[in-house]
């Protein structure tokens, strides 16, 4: 009977750890394409993986765009500011927080141009 209550147990753990460890962020609070002053071909979306002493938050930037764009990359977990340049056609990953005890976060990215 224990080993039956106790793989029922972790079954459940392991779920609610798999639904944390690559959920998107909450629902409209990252920046989206189509929000005003932002590029529409600028898709962000954030990923939580679990490390050795907590979890590693990482905002992925995927550029669809003939530019190059500068972006700025902030959480509610890491409020300060990180830059980051996306290339034409490529994915950019910041890793905004390491070993971090919050296993979701939402991510606050702005983007301009390359001047």
């Amino acid at each position: 009977m224990r080993a039956v209550a106790f793989s029922i147990m972790f079954a459940a753990v392991a779920a609610l750890v798999a639904v944390g460890v690559d959920a998107p962020p909450k629902a409209g609070a990252p920046r989206q394409a189509g929000d005003a002053g932002q590029p529409d071909c600028i898709e962000v979306r954030g990923e939580v993986r679990y490390g050795a002493i907590g979890y590693d938050h990482i905002v992925h930037l995927k550029n669809i765009c003939d530019e190059t764009y500068h972006c700025q990359v902030r959480t509610d977990v890491n409020p300060e500011p990180i830059v980051a340049i996306v290339p034409p056609h490529l994915e950019v990953e910041v890793v905004t927080f390491r070993g971090s005890p919050a296993r979701v976060f939402v991510p606050y990215v702005t983007c301009a141009l390359e001047k």
